[in-house]
């Protein structure tokens, strides 16, 4: 019951992005005459690179993390590990929260998604090959992270089978 509370919560907290960028294109549709300059700068590549490869060394770090935990035979060292393990995901779960505009192609919550190329006149198929791309990876994480607040509750249970 636990396991499936967590999960719907997260999934709940996850399909949150998607829900705001559909209510953002309806939006903008509402405001033809918009001045595109005034839609802020262009989605800056680099920094959402960086922020995917960040995330990655997170789950790196969780999943070594989660090794120690099955590998540890003393109690206390075991749920020492445990409790480094949670706040692991509890930042995991942080640093995914502002992964959701990069992915839709705004730098932060309110800022208007990007209608065309942008300023360097990126055509919009490329443009939405990239959006793809970034959705597929943050998805893969989200994945990923699923997997290890799994794995985090069945090592719980697992500890108080053996109290």
């Amino acid at each position: 019951m636990k396991m499936a509370t967590v999960l719907l919560l997260l999934l709940s907290a996850l399909a949150v992005p998607a829900v705001y960028a559909a209510d953002e294109e309806d939006h903008a549709a509402h405001h033809p005459g918009a001045d595109k300059e005034q839609a802020g700068p262009a989605h800056d590549d680099r920094a959402a690179g960086m922020k995917m490869e960040k995330m990655h060394e997170q789950m790196t770090k969780m999943h070594e993390q989660m090794e120690k935990i099955h590998a540890a035979t003393d109690p206390q060292e075991r749920r020492k590990l445990m409790d480094e393990h949670m706040q692991s995901m509890r930042e995991g779960m942080k640093m995914m929260r502002g992964m959701g505009a990069d992915t839709m192609g705004r730098k932060k919550k309110g800022e208007p998604m990007m209608e065309d190329g942008g300023k360097d006149g990126m055509p919009m198929g490329m443009m939405m090959m990239k959006r793809h791309k970034m959705m597929e990876d943050r998805l893969d994480t989200m994945q990923m992270m699923m997997e290890q607040m799994m794995e985090h509750e069945a090592a719980e249970q697992e500890m108080e089978h053996t109290r």
